[in-house]
């Protein structure tokens, strides 16, 4: 029969000291700092980069819709010769296209249906400014019509990790005689 020995049993059930188990927890607490750290570097890139996709393709679906119209267009009625303006007007096909903005919102109304969103609401469109340029070719007896397109598509967000704004600045030539 074994003897009964109780400072062997003591040393058996000995768990953790003080200073170890603050070790650990200092570890630990590392740990889960950089981890938190990386998480939040991580959604705020994805943040990011989504709005940033999102606004460039608003940006290039605006911009091809309006060259199209535009380059067909038979007449640009607003805006005026020199002028500049916060809506394009012109006919394309006998038929009577309008771009304008309400609530941050591209539109486009074609006759006289009811306007479509060009853009939707997650992209903020400030107000655009169209401005109509003129040269005319007295030779040729033709001039040269040029319309400059200037607006700002911002991602609408209220969170900081999601802000991403960039300007549309370009020309589209209509040849008319």
């Amino acid at each position: 029969m074994q003897k009964f020995n109780p400072k062997q049993n003591i040393q058996k059930k000995r768990g953790f000291s003080l200073l170890e188990l603050l070790v650990y927890i200092a570890i630990l607490s590392i740990l889960v700092i950089v981890i938190s750290n990386t998480f939040i570097s991580l959604s705020k890139g994805r943040g990011q980069s989504q709005a940033k996709s999102e606004v460039h393709s608003a940006i290039r679906f605006a911009t091809e819709l309006l060259r199209q119209d535009i380059k067909n267009a038979s007449v640009i009625t607003t805006p005026i010769s020199g002028g500049s303006s916060s809506t394009l007007t012109l006919t394309r096909g006998g038929v009577t296209i309008v771009y304008d903005t309400l609530g941050g919102i591209l539109r486009r109304k074609e006759g006289i249906a009811p306007p479509v969103d060009v853009t939707n609401s997650s992209i903020f469109v400030n107000t655009p400014t169209f401005t109509r340029i003129e040269n005319t070719n007295v030779v040729f007896s033709a001039t040269d019509i040029t319309i400059k397109i200037n607006m700002m598509f911002s991602y609408n967000s209220t969170s900081p990790d999601w802000n991403y704004s960039t300007s549309l600045q370009t020309t589209v030539n209509l040849y008319a005689s």
